[in-house]
């Protein structure tokens, strides 16, 4: 009886504590749109002259179909205009010059390609870090 007692409440912590979670598509908006936005500069990292530094292959497309099932019906709509958006084609078109200005500037400053590129994902990557924790805890916080 007691382990059947121990059981049972365990099982209302576990549900109320999920209860926790309320859906807020704009906090959980800034997670993906944060993730979306530095795994399309992951892509184009790998595709530049500095993709023999990155050991993983990152996709855009990938990431968004990670994302949209965690959003409501209403969101996925959003979600599909916007990007279509000239607003967030111009976005995305700024992460491939922010690479070819970051390797022209530094290699003007007189820093070889292969000491760039390596503080590119560098810097790069500590931001990855951050949009997947943010992405995750999106997730868990407030998607549906």
């Amino acid at each position: 009886m007691k382990k059947l007692l121990l059981l049972l409440l365990s099982l209302g912590l576990i549900g109320s504590s999920t209860s926790l979670a309320e859906y807020n598509s704009y906090k959980l908006g800034q997670a993906a749109g944060g993730y979306l936005i530095i795994n399309d500069l992951f892509e184009k990292l790998t595709q530049s002259q500095c993709g023999y530094v990155i050991n993983k292959s990152y996709s855009f497309n990938q990431t968004l179909n990670e994302i949209l099932p965690y959003l409501n019906t209403k969101d996925r709509e959003e979600i599909k205009t916007f990007l279509s958006s000239k607003k967030f084609k111009n976005d995305l078109a700024e992460n491939n010059s922010f690479i070819s200005e970051f390797i022209s500037l530094g290699m003007q400053d007189g820093l070889d390609e292969k000491t760039l590129c390596g503080m590119l994902v560098t810097v790069a990557s500590a931001s990855l870090h951050q949009a997947q924790n943010q992405w995750d805890y999106g997730k868990k916080h407030y998607s549906k």
